[in-house]
């Protein structure tokens, strides 16, 4: 629970507010009665309750400070919350980035062995394109050398071409 700090003029005011509150009758929370008895026990701990501030107010702040109580103490347990904070925050910062690496570092791994795939890939493909070139290659040259050559089949694929093609090798409209 944080301390209250009768100097602080928002302070003075809920102060002010719930004290009216309670000369009308009305019933306060638990929470604002704890609240008030809180503030009401610093300004009685206060060595000078009234009195504005001047350099006897820092003095007894450095005092309070080396003491470990006021409003020093509670200014530098902030500061070590948020240096904690700070070192959460700064390994949680290095963990994630760790683990960026690492992920970017497995897809580099992963597109290389792609990439190394898809050259297989691609080269047995062309080997197989290649082959199939080379065979129809050879093939037609053997059907164009047997057409030249003649023979009784070629007679019978003629007179089927001279039935389907017309004489002058047009297709009929």
């Amino acid at each position: 629970m944080e301390m209250v700090n009768p100097k602080n003029p928002g302070n003075r005011s809920k102060a002010y507010r719930l004290r009216a509150r309670v000369k009308k009758g009305e019933q306060l929370r638990p929470e604002e009665v704890a609240w008030l008895d809180d503030y009401d026990r610093a300004q009685r701990s206060s060595a000078h309750y009234g009195v504005s501030a001047s350099e006897r107010v820092v003095h007894i702040e450095e005092r309070a400070a080396a003491e470990g109580t006021g409003a020093a103490a509670e200014t530098a347990a902030a500061a070590a919350l948020a240096r904690e904070e700070g070192r959460r925050v700064d390994y949680l910062v290095h963990a994630g980035m760790d683990c960026l690496v690492n992920a970017c570092k497995l897809h580099e791994t992963m597109t290389r062995t792609m990439l190394e795939r898809l050259g297989q890939l691609e080269d047995v493909h062309l080997a197989m394109l290649g082959s199939v070139r080379e065979h129809y290659i050879a093939r037609t040259e053997a059907e164009a050398e047997a057409i030249k050559g003649g023979g009784q089949e070629n007679a019978i694929v003629a007179a089927l071409l001279e039935r389907l093609l017309p004489p002058n090798g047009r297709r009929p409209a």
